[in-house]
Order: C-alpha cells, then structure tokens, then sequence
C-alpha cells in the first residue's frame, strides 16, 4: 500500500522538474531586443565620433551594431526591460575617457526617453549643445564636464518635468549667459559649471529647494551674489564662485538665509564693504574664504568668536585695516588663517602666537597649523611664544611687515624683507 501511495506524488515532482528546466531552456532561449529607436540612438552617437580618435581598446570601440546592443555591449550601455514590453530600453550611457572627438547629436537626448544617466565626461567632444528639446524625463546624471563644447547652454533642456538631479558641464568652452530656465529644476542636487566663459548675472534660484553644491568657478559672471537673501536656495551646503567677477557687499541676512551652508568660496572677486561678523556666528559654515577681493573692514563676532564652526578663515589679499580681529584667535576649531596681503597694524596678538606655538588642543581651542600674516604693516615686539615655535610645528609667515627685529633664524621671518620705517606708520603695539 504504501509504495503505491508514493508513486504520484513521484510524479507530480518529476513532472515539476521537467517544466523546471523546460522554462530555463525557454529563457535561455529568449533574445534580448533592444528597441529599435534606442539603437539608432546609441549608433548616431558612435556615428558622430571621429573614427581616427577610437582607440582599439575602448568601450566605444566594441560597440558592433551587428549585435544587439543591450544583450551583447560589454561596456557603456546599461539597459531595462520594463514590465510587460517585449523590448530592453537603453537607461544609462557612459563612455570611457579615451580621447574620443565628435558631436553630440540631439537623437541622444531626444531618443532615449528612459536614460537615466549619460557621462562622456574626459573627452574632446565638441560643438554646440543639443537645443530644441528638453532632456529626457527620467535622466537623473548628466556628465559632459572635461570637454570641448561651446556655444551658449540651451535653455531648452530644463523644464519643471525634469528629473535631474547632478548636472556637470564644467571645463568646457561654454559661454553666454546662465539659462533662468535652470531654476525650473527642483530635483537638482549638484551643479557644476566651474571653467568655462560664462557672462552674465546669476539667475534667481532660490526655488531651486534640492540644490546643495553649486560650483560656479572660473567664469566671467558678474553682479551681486549675497547681497540679499533669497538669492539662492537655502538647501545649499557649498558655494564656490573663484575667480569671476562677483561684486557688492556680502550681507549677514543673505548668511543667514543659508543657514546650512558649509562652504563658502568667493575668492578673486570684487566683494566690497565689510566681512559681517555674522559670518562668524554662522551655525555650519566652516570654510570661508574671501581672499583676493575689495573688502575693507572685518566686523567682530557678536559672540566674540565662542561659537563659530570655522576651521579655514581665508581673508588674504585684501583691503583690510585696524588691528587683528581679536574673534579669530578665539574662534574654538580654527585651524587654518590668512589675513596675509592686507593693511592690518598694530600688535600680533599674544592669542595668535599661543594657538601658533600650542603642541595640542586645550579644552577652549585647537591649535593654528597655519596663520598667514605677511604683507601687512604688523609692528612691535615678537610675542614671546612664538620664539618657542617649532621647526616642524605651525607654518606661519610674518614677512613683509614692520618687523626690523624679526631675526632670520625664525622660518617665519623668512622670506620678503621687512618694510623701512619710511613705509611704516607708528607703531601702536
């Protein structure tokens, strides 16, 4: 009885393993189909590079279109085949960093409207950028940074239905004005357009409520940048603008309105007026550099200091006078301090040598490893703790001021010579 109950159910689990493997043949069997539309995309890209400029080892190299591109391209296409479609639709190219010269042709934006994400990034493509159409819904990465494209950003490509959230078009030849269109991207995350030959004003974006990293450097943007809030989103964490012409004053209202602001890079600009103390108080900014501008005065802190997040102050290159601010010295994780090229006198502070010359943190502050004082009119007696400063401790520079008695044995006192008292006002240590 028991050998005769046992045998259907061998059966059904014979018959459950051969439908097994027969539906792994099936699958096995299947062909991957990239769509239609997707492959022509991907061939027009290949098309409009420079055949010379693919070298035999590259990813675009291997891209034969005798094969199906999402089932047989080893490299540069990423692919998905969405629930109840026959076809693989493309969602991601990205070519390597050989050298490869060409256009980027407008079925590439146009043509794909499932590409999430698109690099050609290192390359020498070159040309105007796609107008006409806006980028695809879905895509989230645009790379195209590291190349040779000119001609003015197309403001066509942003719409409020974008998706995208990094934008890298940096170290290219683009020039014109910044699109306002730009601003419709609230998914934005990143946008780097640092090193190209940017003109114009920077468009209002404060409704640009993702957007946390904004580099902006090396342009030839002008107008004001902080001069009132609501300029720029207050989701930003770093703003970085060196080397435009960015001018105005810098207001503690437009600090405050970036209340998480992290990093703040204006230098070699036209910034004027005074560095609020504000900026000194602020609850997240720790690195500000404000080096190689127009401003004039340095505004205490309204704490004295106590409670800035500061670790890098750069005001280097300036116009700035009176004494040393003495919120610097008191400013508790400050490490790294440039107040070099200015018209500062007076005293060093016997506060700056003692974090100069520290061998550690005390419960109030670390130590400076760095404090830039050259090219200022500084005067009088050499506070005592820097005389016990360390060959290999802190890196500070006293050169170039009114220091007759600066002797050379001290590696601070290196370097251009101190001013003559010609040059040098009275002293009022």
């Amino acid at each position: 009885m028991a050998s005769s109950s046992a045998a259907p159910i061998l059966l059904l689990e014979l018959a459950a393993a051969v439908l097994l493997v027969l539906q792994r043949v099936a699958a096995a069997d299947a062909v991957v189909t990239t769509f239609p539309g997707d492959a022509a995309a991907l061939a027009s890209l290949k098309s409009a590079v420079d055949a010379a400029t693919v070298p035999a080892y590259s990813c675009l190299a291997s891209w034969d279109f005798a094969r199906d591109p999402c089932a047989a391209f080893p490299c540069g296409v990423r692919c998905y085949a969405p629930p109840n479609s026959s076809y693989h639709r493309v969602t991601g190219v990205s070519l390597d960093p050989a050298g490869y010269s060409g256009t980027l042709p407008a079925t590439v934006l146009a043509s794909l409207p499932f590409l999430a994400f698109l690099s050609l990034a290192s390359n020498r493509f070159h040309g105007a950028l796609p107008a006409g159409s806006p980028l695809p819904p879905s895509l989230r990465v645009l790379d195209l940074s590291g190349n040779a494209f000119s001609g003015e950003i197309p403001a066509s490509l942003f719409t409020p239905a974008s998706s995208l959230e990094e934008l890298y078009l940096s170290r290219n030849a683009l020039t014109g004005a910044i699109p306002p269109q730009v601003a419709s991207l609230g998914s934005l995350k990143r946008m780097e357009l640092q090193h190209n030959g940017l003109t114009g004003t920077l468009p209002r974006m404060d409704a640009m409520r993702s957007l946390a990293y904004l580099d902006l450097s090396g342009n030839a943007l002008s107008g004001s940048l902080l001069d009132a809030p609501g300029r720029l989103p207050g989701s930003l964490v770093s703003v970085v603008a060196r080397g435009n012409g960015f001018a105005g004053p810098l207001q503690a209202a437009a600090l405050a309105a970036l209340p998480a602001m992290r990093v703040l890079d204006l230098t070699g600009n036209a910034v004027s007026g005074a560095v609020p103390g504000a900026a000194f108080a602020h609850p997240s900014l720790q690195q500000l550099r404000l080096g190689s501008n127009k401003l004039g005065a340095v505004e205490e802190a309204p704490d004295g200091g106590a409670s800035s997040q500061l670790v890098e102050l750069d005001l280097g290159g300036n116009r700035l006078t009176g004494r040393l601010p003495g919120c610097v010295a008191a400013m508790p994780r400050l490490a790294v301090v440039g107040l070099d090229r200015n018209m500062f006198a007076g005293g060093i502070p016997d506060q700056y040598a003692a974090r100069a010359a520290a061998d550690g943190p005390t419960d109030k502050w670390v130590p400076f490893v760095r404090l830039m004082l050259q090219g200022n009119f500084l005067c009088g007696a050499l506070p005592s703790q820097l005389r016990q400063l360390k060959e290999d401790g802190a890196v500070v520079s006293l050169a170039d001021n009114c220091l007759p008695k600066c002797p050379h044995k001290f590696s601070f006192c290196r370097g251009a010579p101190q001013k003559s008292n010609a040059t040098c006002p009275k002293c009022f240590p």
